[in-house]
């Protein structure tokens, strides 16, 4: 191996549900400026099993997605790795497996599932209302939203390659 680690920096949600389409416009913003010119980029609004066609392979993970219900402000930005998990809007498929269950099954499949994973959550304030836009809350935020990510996955590629 030639000690280049293959990153991916997948991106959650729905693009017809307001805030929940954070995750997919920041990942797709990146892809689009070529920020990380090192890594894969992916978009999905699915979760559990599924999110293994998208993530085996790799070394690091970055997942953007959205969270609610965290008694923070919207735009807060939570960090998770596997060991502090906690459910987000799309990681996890309410008619699937969980995101830790996913990983479990990935690994008894034999499948090379990424060695350091990284689950940036943004808090929302989720209303469910059918629109492909983002609230006046998280529109206000975003430039800072897409900074501290940027800042985050430098981190941690830089620092750790």
């Amino acid at each position: 191996m030639n000690g280049i680690k293959k990153i991916l920096i997948l991106g959650l949600g729905n693009e017809v549900v307001g805030d929940e389409s954070l995750g997919l416009i920041v990942v797709n913003e990146l892809r689009n400026e070529r920020v990380f010119t090192e890594a894969d980029y992916a978009c999905t609004y699915t979760g559990g099993l599924n999110l293994l066609d998208y993530i085996a392979g790799f070394d690091i993970l970055f997942v953007i997605d959205t969270t609610c219900g965290n008694e923070c402000q919207a735009g807060t930005i939570h960090h998770y790795k596997p060991e502090t998990y906690r459910e987000t809007l799309h990681l996890s498929s309410e008619h699937d497996t969980s995101f830790l269950t996913t990983l479990e099954t990935g690994k008894k499949l034999r499948l090379k599932i990424p060695g350091q994973i990284h689950v940036l959550a943004i808090e929302i304030n989720r209303d469910l209302i059918l629109e492909e836009k983002l609230s006046d809350i998280i529109s206000g935020q975003y430039d800072k939203i897409r900074s501290e990510i940027i800042k985050f996955i430098k981190k941690y590629t830089i620092n750790n390659s």
